[in-house]
């Protein structure tokens, strides 16, 4: 019987992961022709908000432990773009656009949904490494969040997700990407949330690529 549920959840577990690659392809391809890009920007809310259900769906861990995650990650993650939207002090000067959907405060909800996506995501990367040290796997972590989020800064921008003034990408940003995210990994960590195969590690290269593929492609004239 035990063998059979490990089957059955291992089955559910490659049909997210076709899902997530499927789906971030299409958006990748969406987002590469310039004549879909007002659909595909309309359908970017959907697409994180399905990520999201899919690592809610497919955890076969302590739910307990993954709603305190989603819900204090969420909190915390769009609490803090609260503040850098409306002080100017943590990540910089920047605002958002309409690309992410409906605010609250001039911040989209969808920001803590992201948050919780990005931690989940690498945290379980780090696992699927073997890296068990949770201070080693928590600033490692936020490395690559800070290599990811250097891709995904000057497509935001294209994409009106959000926009800096004067079109810079301070320092500050990654500085404070690197705290806030070592913050959040210790939190995932603390939880001690179940390694889910697969899932966690697809979704976080899934995006890397979709970034990076998208950065190469119009970031070296990403204000024409």
């Amino acid at each position: 019987m035990e063998g059979q549920i490990d089957q059955s959840d291992l089955k559910i577990k490659r049909i997210a992961v076709g899902i997530i690659a499927v789906f971030h392809m299409v958006g990748l391809v969406g987002f590469l022709i310039p004549a879909t890009h007002p659909y595909f920007m309309k359908m970017v809310p959907f697409h994180l908000l399905l990520m999201f259900a899919i690592i809610v769906f497919t955890y076969n861990g302590d739910i307990k432990r993954l709603s305190l995650f989603v819900c204090g990650v969420f909190l915390c993650g769009w609490l803090v773009e609260v503040l850098g939207v409306h002080t100017g002090k943590i990540f910089g000067s920047y605002y958002y656009g309409d690309t992410l959907g409906y605010k609250i405060a001039a911040v989209p909800l969808l920001m803590g949904v992201n948050w919780v996506i990005l931690i989940f995501s690498i945290g379980q990367m780090m696992k699927s490494l073997k890296v068990r040290n949770s201070i080693l796997a928590s600033l490692l972590g936020a490395l690559l969040l800070i290599i990811f989020d250097f891709f995904m800064e000057p497509v935001a921008m294209k994409f009106n997700y959000w926009q800096w003034d004067w079109h810079e990408i301070p320092l500050q940003n990654y500085i404070a990407w690197f705290i806030v995210s070592v913050i959040l990994l210790k939190f995932y960590y603390a939880l001690g949330l179940k390694q889910q195969k697969y899932i966690g590690t697809t979704m976080f290269i899934a995006q890397l690529i979709f970034f990076v593929v998208l950065y190469m492609t119009t970031g070296t004239n990403i204000f024409a």
